[in-house]
């Protein structure tokens, strides 16, 4: 008995229960164990008939029948390297954290390189193969052929994705997306409107050139906008005093001039002349713009940043990847004119904040604040400060006295979703990638609440906070949760990304907004004090987002009760796409089937209906063939009268009869 395409169809059938075991179900679900045994058993059965197969062949079928069985070889050995790199099984074999990351790695990359290889030349033989149904019928030249043909394809495709791999995780790109200048957003226009004295803005450059047609509708735009802005074009030779006054050098800069005479203030930056290199800077033209009008508009501002507990920061810590860095926050800050100073143990912040320090930031500590540290955080807040701190829920930040002199707790547990979560790996981690939509009318989130339906705020291994009645210390304080998660979301507390029995789905908040009354008989403002359930809300990872950059303006124009302070800007740069799990199933289904399936139709139409036209021909051609002999004894109405010229036999007995 021959196997034969059974083989082949079963193993087929058995990599597809896999991939829905795998990717489709809930692994803690029965479901789950069915189908991925019963998958395991299709693929034991065809390789169990290849070996059938192989031994009861002969001859040129025994060689194809072993490059066969060489082939489904391959495609087990894949699965078992699968099996490999998953996280149990690393920490089966004792690699775990730092030292897992390597071998992980490889073991990812090599799995479905060996899959594509394997099954690449064994669909190719099969389908040559099964053309020849008798072992004399078998060429081994047809079956080498196509075993090549299949393994060219896969190996094309494996060297594809293996580039694309390694440029991504070297972040090496090549720009060949479409250019298109920047141009000014709301924010910055609406800068311009609340312009109070006359501001010019010089572009030095001359009069025919390829930059300078870029930059006209730009500021064209930004001159509409206000009376007391004007926009001029100068060469920088024609205007020699006005460049040395402000030291520029040469064409292609752009000022932005305040004042007349010797008192006149500039803020300049470079653009330049060519357009291969002003691409750079003309994508990211508002930004530039916004940065320096803050620079000559508006007074320059102070916010107090805490140092010495491993906070987030631009230039990060020893193991931190550059997503867990703040360079966007940074860059944003000094858009804004808006400096930072750090603020730990050696500025005295052991005792107090320095008077009158506008504002003070905690961005994701990962070592715990003494207590004197947080009481006296606690202390600023409540004498008038303002306070914006992101802590993590399963970090040791020591800062509990704060949250709780605030009338907050911090849940324990991370923020999970299996559905309201960013697919960035594809892997069970994700579901602490939580995104949500649900805001209430509080200004800190204005922005956010009116895109709602266009954006999204990302947390990434974020908390839920709660109220901490104790009326001895919250005595007039108000506190609102102006974000919430969606209801489908739960506290992981063991780490497993599972919701086990204890582990609830529920809305949590994230973020708290506190306003505590200044002590009887002082004078001056209320303290206020943004508290977010996320260590890493304003990490490059995440900041780019359009609903945490929304949302960030807004806490720090309610902090700071300015507005702009931290301006949106428009820019034409390439930004990573992040896909939600939904968005990524459709992306994926639909590249996998919807594209592929319509070709493939109609090239099956197009097969049919040239084998269609074909029939009738070959018909045509059969008839117009002469007619094959027949023997006389059956077609020739004379064969019973014999012959006696043409019967041998008859010949025969006349000799003999006429034989003396």
């Amino acid at each position: 008995m021959r196997f034969g395409l059974l083989s082949s169809v079963l193993l087929g059938f058995g990599l597809l229960g896999m991939w829905v075991a795998e990717r489709v179900l809930d692994a803690s679900g029965s479901a789950h164990t069915i189908v991925f045994w019963a998958a395991v058993l299709l693929v034991a059965l065809a390789c169990a008939g290849r070996a059938v197969d192989l031994r009861s062949a002969r001859g040129d079928a025994r060689r194809v029948e072993l490059w066969l069985s060489l082939a489904t070889g391959g495609v087990v050995l894949s699965l078992l390297v699968y099996g490999l790199s998953t996280e149990p099984a690393l920490a089966w074999m004792g690699l775990e954290g730092e030292a897992a990351e390597r071998p992980g790695a490889l073991l990812e990359v090599a799995w479905p390189a060996l899959l594509a290889v394997s099954l690449g030349a064994l669909v190719f033989m099969e389908a040559a193969y099964r053309k020849m149904p008798i072992a004399e019928a078998v060429e081994l030249r047809r079956v080498r052929e196509a075993a090549g043909d299949g393994l060219a394809i896969a190996l094309a495709l494996v060297f594809v994705v293996s580039i694309n791999y390694v440029a991504r995780k070297r972040d090496v790109r090549e720009d060949l997306s479409f250019f298109r200048t920047a141009m000014p957003s709301e924010s910055t226009l609406a800068m311009v409107r609340r312009l109070g004295t006359p501001v010019e803005v010089v572009l030095f450059y001359p009069t025919a050139n390829e930059v300078l047609d870029q930059l006209r509708p730009y500021f064209e735009a930004v001159d509409a906008a206000s009376d007391k802005l004007t926009v001029k074009v100068r060469d920088h030779a024609l205007a020699p005093a006005l460049t040395r006054q402000h030291r520029i050098r040469g064409n292609g800069h752009v000022a932005l001039l305040s004042g007349q005479g010797d008192a006149q203030r500039a803020e300049t930056f470079q653009v330049g002349l060519e357009l291969q290199e002003a691409r750079r800077t003309l994508r990211t033209l508002d930004g530039h713009f916004q940065r320096a009008y803050a620079r000559l508009v508006q007074v320059r501002r102070e916010v107090h940043v805490t140092v010495g507990h491993d906070e987030r920061s631009s230039s990060g810590i020893e193991g931190d990847g550059p997503g867990m860095r703040t360079r966007e926050l940074t860059a944003a800050l000094e858009r804004s004119n808006i400096t930072t100073r750090p603020l730990g143990m050696a500025q005295g912040l052991a005792n107090r904040v320095p008077e009158g320090a506008p504002a003070v930031m905690v961005v994701g500590p990962r070592r715990p604040f003494a207590p004197e540290e947080a009481s006296s955080l606690l202390r600023y807040v409540q004498h008038g400060g303002r306070l914006f701190a992101m802590v993590d829920p399963d970090v040791d930040h020591g800062l509990e006295p704060l949250l709780s002199g605030l009338g907050l707790r911090l849940e324990r547990g991370v923020l999970t979703s299996e559905r309201y979560h960013v697919a960035r790996t594809r892997e069970r981690s994700d579901r602490q990638l939580v995104y949500t939509k649900q805001y209430t009318s509080h200004p800190t989130v204005t922005l956010a609440s009116r895109f709602s339906n266009e954006v999204a705020t990302i947390l990434v291994r974020g908390g839920a906070l709660s109220r901490f009645e104790n009326p001895a210390q919250l005595q007039g304080i108000q506190v609102q949760f102006p974000i919430r998660t969606p209801p489908e979301v739960w506290l992981d507390r063991d780490g497993d990304y599972e919701k086990d029995g204890d582990e609830t789905e529920t809305a949590y908040n994230v973020m708290a907004v506190v306003t505590v009354p200044r002590p009887q008989g002082e004078q001056g403002e209320e303290g206020r004090a943004v508290i977010l359930a996320d260590g890493d809300f304003v990490t490059d990872q995440v900041i780019r987002n359009p609903g945490n950059g929304l949302v960030l303006s807004d806490v720090f124009q309610w902090l700071l009760g300015e507005e702009q302070v931290v301006a949106e800007t428009t820019t034409e740069e390439d930004v990573p796409i992040e896909h939600t799990q939904e968005g990524d199933a459709i992306w994926f289904y639909g590249t996998t089937f919807g594209v592929p399936l319509p070709v493939l139709g109609v090239g099956i139409w197009a097969a049919w209906r040239r084998r269609r036209r074909a029939a009738p021909d070959v018909k045509r051609g059969a008839e117009k063939k002469e007619p094959a002999p027949v023997s006389p004894s059956t077609s020739d109405p004379g064969a019973s009268r014999a012959d006696p010229a043409h019967d041998p036999a008859s010949q025969g007995a006349s000799r003999k009869e006429g034989t003396p």
